[in-house]
């Protein structure tokens, strides 16, 4: 019984760096892809009220560290991030590539869109994603094909470097029969290139 536990951890390891692999090379992709794209220090879109929509900007490097599974004391874990952020931005909408995994092997390698809304040095930004995650030992979210839905609030310390947290929601939308969802929290530093 107990070779048979480890048989399962090593296969749960081994999904997990099948996934970090791929999410790594898609990464060194569009990040190559980036490289040729022009970016420039952000720029206003356009002013809602006292908070400027932001338009196109660096590309950056956000790293996170946190807990995953925040609202169930069972099941939390902790958790980090790694995401690839498009400086040039159709509008205001910027695509993103990323990578989330915790200490229990579960890993989610997903692309989505984010938007950047900014008042002096504070950057509130919503990101929205889709992807595919690995089980591992952690909650069961119902199935591979899962949202992603976040919200940062960061504070920029200069051109190319933010700080801040983030709050997520992973769930599958009700697409499978089980869907408990989790939350996670993060803290996150950004550097821009």
């Amino acid at each position: 019984m107990i070779s048979g536990d480890r048989s399962v951890g090593r296969t749960g390891r081994t999904d997990m760096r099948k996934y970090f692999i791929v999410s790594v090379t898609a990464a060194v992709f569009l990040l190559a892809t980036c490289h040729s794209l022009a970016a420039e220090p952000e720029a206003v879109y356009t002013t809602i009220g006292p908070l400027d929509v932001l338009g196109n900007g660096l590309h950056s490097l956000d790293l996170g560290l946190g807990m995953a599974n925040i609202s169930s004391s069972k099941n939390r874990s902790g958790a980090g991030k790694i995401e690839l952020r498009v400086g040039k931005k159709f509008a205001f909408v910027g695509p993103v590539l990323g990578f989330l995994a915790d200490n229990d092997g579960f890993s989610y390698g997903y692309a989505g869109i984010y938007a950047d809304f900014g008042y002096g040095r504070i950057v509130l930004t919503p990101l929205l994603a889709a992807g595919v995650c690995h089980r591992g030992d952690n909650l069961n979210l119902g199935g591979p094909f899962e949202f992603r839905e976040s919200l940062e609030i960061d504070y920029r310390l200069g051109d190319r470097w933010r700080t801040g947290v983030s709050l997520a929601h992973i769930s599958n939308g009700k697409i499978y029969e089980n869907n408990p969802g989790q939350n996670d929290l993060l803290l996150r530093i950004a550097v821009g290139f």
